[in-house]
């Protein structure tokens, strides 16, 4: 988490720039009309004093042109007011669009490590609480600032027109008053920002209650789960009050500040009208200046906390806006690189980020070649680096030392694209996206022919499509949670099978299927081998006793490599795990 900001007006300004300022047409838009709205207000006050020294003199106008005057105001005032609104609010809706847009793009395109670090539910947040209190911040700052300042400028130009020195006094009697409004923004702002946190770890939590659910019921821990929750609840209920309390400070403290300028306005106006220095009219005129002026002058000093919450949630999206993607393209880096399938793997280091450098590292000086058209295999016990060899394969993460080649091309020289344009990956947690099973496949070369699509269905062992009702065009739900693992994995590995992409990462694809479907599959697989290269991440070695080699890991490094039938001869590492597994 990054330090609190040194100024939340300079943020501010900075979000002003970055997101309002594009949308200049429609928020000066509603600038004209905010003025329109305060010459309204000005002409309330002088039709109102106008009205009552008529009435004083037995003027006939007090009864044809004060009600038309005034239903000309409240015409002129309600329709600007009503144009402001929209004006401004599609100028911030338009901001926010491309706010989220850039957030989700940082985040979907930045580096893996961030979005692995952190759960989704404080991302989800981000997009939710944080927008929501960004877009109430800018739509009250957008409708508020410029009406009701604009609106108490009219009126103050009013009153120093009228009585100046009445005026003076309300001048400066105010700012002065709001100096305690400031400061319980300042307060705002800080608990917003951890109660905004809080709101991301509560998001993460119901994120994992509804996607464990089966766990929790298959070990009776709704009971646990309920008291997590209740405790989430109750803190998120606890820092909103805080803020609540903070925020409801604001309105009786402008109350009785408007409560003493008004007993202060009749005092020193009634004085003056009684002693001849202002007539009636004048003085009920300013009594509806000041009127107009209250509300205006209440709403922005409400405005303060409100733009103080906005100024905390825009801050945390400013952390991830601002957070530096660490794999990135080169400057120069290839692009529309076509592998042959050669990849190779020198002498490499990696650890996750966050671990000590060495004692935590998952690769230890990693070495092997995947000859093109050859299924190679990478085997060995939980941990011993055989997925995170994929992950630096994609450039999911950077090699610390070491590199990665394909085609003696080291994988930092491709354009992340092109690179990842030369590999098609079925991971053991297939993950499908919401629609239906061809839009899946399709995702593999998206165009690709009906005829194409159930050909690699049909490899793909996708024989329950037959008895779907709706064929491939069956929805697969969130996440595919509409198809058991078994065919989830088939589904993805039709969609690698789709691409056109030479090289294809197998971890552990058919570890959720029969017997029987992975037997089809394997012939699939076998059809392609000689066409792409296959990279096989197995614990079962059944699976890969017919690769063309075998790589043996071990604490992140190759101890054995070979055949199948070499390696059990050789009697090592592969020859006891075996003897587990296939004896």
């Amino acid at each position: 988490m990054t330090a609190e900001p040194a100024s939340a007006r300079g943020l501010a300004r900075r979000f002003a720039r970055d997101w309002l300022a594009p949308q200049w047409r429609w928020l000066a838009l509603g600038v004209v009309f905010s003025a329109l709205t305060a010459a309204a207000a000005y002409g309330y006050a002088e039709i109102t004093t106008r009205a009552v020294d008529w009435l004083k003199d037995g003027d006939p106008r007090v009864f044809t042109i004060a009600p038309a005057a005034i239903l000309a105001l409240v015409l002129l005032r309600s329709s600007a007011l009503f144009w402001q609104t929209q004006a401004n609010n599609i100028g911030v809706q338009r901001a926010l669009i491309h706010l989220q847009h850039r957030l989700f793009e940082k985040l979907i395109s930045g580096d893996f490590s961030r979005l692995q670090a952190a759960a989704s539910g404080a991302y989800v947040s981000r997009f939710s609480n944080d927008v929501q209190l960004i877009r109430e911040a800018s739509l009250r700052v957008a409708t508020n600032l410029a009406r009701s300042s604009l609106t108490v400028a009219a009126c103050v130009l009013f009153m120093l027109l009228k009585d100046w020195p009445l005026a003076l006094l309300l001048i400066v009697v105010y700012p002065v008053a709001f100096w305690p409004v400031v400061r319980l923004g300042d307060r705002i702002r800080r608990t917003s920002r951890v109660a905004q946190e809080q709101a991301g770890e509560l998001s993460s939590f119901l994120t994992e209650a509804f996607q464990g659910a089966r766990t929790v019921k298959a070990y009776s821990l709704e009971g646990r789960q309920i008291d997590r929750a209740r405790s989430a609840f109750e803190e998120r209920a606890r820092l909103y009050l805080r803020i609540l309390r903070s925020k409801a400070l604001v309105d009786p403290f402008l109350e009785v500040m408007g409560g003493v300028a008004l007993a202060g306005l009749f005092a020193f106006a009634g004085w003056r009208a009684l002693a001849g220095e202002a007539s009636v009219g004048e003085v009920i005129g300013f009594i509806t200046a000041i009127g107009v002026a209250s509300p205006e002058v209440r709403a922005l000093g409400t405005l303060n906390s409100v733009l103080n919450e906005g100024v905390a949630a825009a801050d945390r999206v400013y952390q991830e806006l601002d957070q530096p993607s660490r794999v990135v393209d080169r400057p120069g880096a290839q692009t529309n690189f076509r592998s042959s399938g050669l990849v190779e793997a020198d002498q490499v280091v990696f650890s996750y980020p966050g671990g000590a450098e060495r004692s935590s590292s998952v690769l230890n000086g990693f070495t092997f070649r995947a000859e093109p058209g050859a299924v190679t295999a990478l085997v060995g016990p939980s941990g011993s680096g055989k997925s995170t060899v994929f992950n630096l394969l994609l450039r999911l993460y950077d090699a610390d030392a070491g590199q990665f080649r394909l085609d003696g091309v080291d994988l930092r020289n491709l354009s992340l694209s092109s690179l990842r344009g030369c590999f098609a990956l079925v991971s053991q947690d297939a993950f499908l996206f919401e629609g239906t099973i061809r839009d899946n496949i399709l995702l593999g070369r998206p165009g690709a022919s009906s005829d194409d699509v159930l050909r690699v269905a049909r490899e793909a062992a996708c024989h329950f499509i037959d008895e779907a009702p709706l064929g491939l065009e069956t929805p697969v739900g969130e996440g595919g949670r509409n198809l058991s693992g078994g065919q989830r994995q088939r589904v993805a590995l039709a969609r690698a099978l789709l691409s056109e992409a030479p090289i294809l990462l197998l971890d552990e694809a058919t570890s959720a299927l029969d017997s029987e479907s992975e037997a089809l599959v394997q012939d699939a697989l076998a059809r392609v081998a000689g066409r792409r290269t296959i990279i096989v991440v197995a614990h079962r070695l059944a699976t890969v006793r017919a690769a063309d080699r075998i790589f043996v890991l071990s604490s992140g490094r190759v101890v054995e490599s070979g055949r199948h039938e070499e390696l059990i001869a050789l009697g090592g590492r592969y020859a006891e795990l075996a003897s587990g597994q296939l004896t």
